[in-house]
């Protein structure tokens, strides 16, 4: 059984990694509008993870509907607010140290992203993101790895690389953008232990997270 989680993950992993490079290729070679093939792989990532890890969504959602709403409620604005917290103290050593470094890095994703396409923003930071990805990094992840303080460093982790190899760190601060996607990523690997594992309230805990930053990019 850990044999197959472990084979499941690794293929997710590879296909989150591999699709992008695709998606370049056939805008290259086709003149393909780059945000509408970002789309639909994107979409088509989505729709498999969410399949694959249906059981456990439902699983989670049983869960909630027998939990109060304030419970519910009470244990979004929490973590919320500690993420936002970390931020900021995340922010403050940044600035002391290389003040031309940006304080808010999910803001600046966001808002770089926003300049692009309206909607695509959307779908990428509020779908996506909240289901895909909590998905990828934090279920299939916690599937391989029972010890928790080895869950929260090792996703963490992952998430800061794959980052990297992503959009790169600029070498001569590279400890300090480790560290801007590092730690958020340990905040939301935290939350999602401690309230028992459940990927819905975690996705809702990142949703409203996301949601404050977008709502001021689309009120501006």
């Amino acid at each position: 059984m850990k044999d197959k989680k472990i084979v499941k993950t690794f293929l997710l992993f590879l296909m989150y990694l591999i699709y992008p490079t695709i998606i370049t290729f056939l805008v290259n070679q086709f003149a393909i509008n780059s945000i509408l093939c970002s789309f639909l792989f994107d979409a088509v990532f989505l729709l498999l993870i969410v399949f694959l890890y249906m059981d456990e969504l439902k699983r989670c959602i049983n869960k909630i509907k027998i939990t109060k709403i304030s419970t519910i409620i009470k244990k979004i604005v929490l973590w919320v607010f500690i993420i936002f917290a970390s931020n900021m103290i995340m922010g403050i050593i940044t600035e002391s140290i290389c003040p031309d470094l940006a304080v808010d890095d999910n803001t600046g994703a966001i808002t770089s992203l926003f300049e692009i396409s309206t909607y695509y923003t959307i779908f990428k930071t509020m779908i996506f993101a909240i289901i895909a990805e909590e998905l990828l990094f934090r279920k299939s992840i916690i599937d391989i790895f029972d010890n928790k303080f080895l869950f929260v460093i090792i996703s963490g982790l992952i998430y800061t690389l794959i980052t990297f190899v992503f959009i790169g760190f600029p070498t001569s601060n590279i400890f300090i953008y480790f560290l801007m996607y590092f730690i958020p990523e340990i905040v939301l690997s935290i939350a999602y232990i401690k309230n028992d594992n459940n990927i819905i309230i975690l996705m809702l805990i990142k949703f409203v997270y996301q949601l404050i930053p977008l709502t001021f990019l689309l009120l501006s």
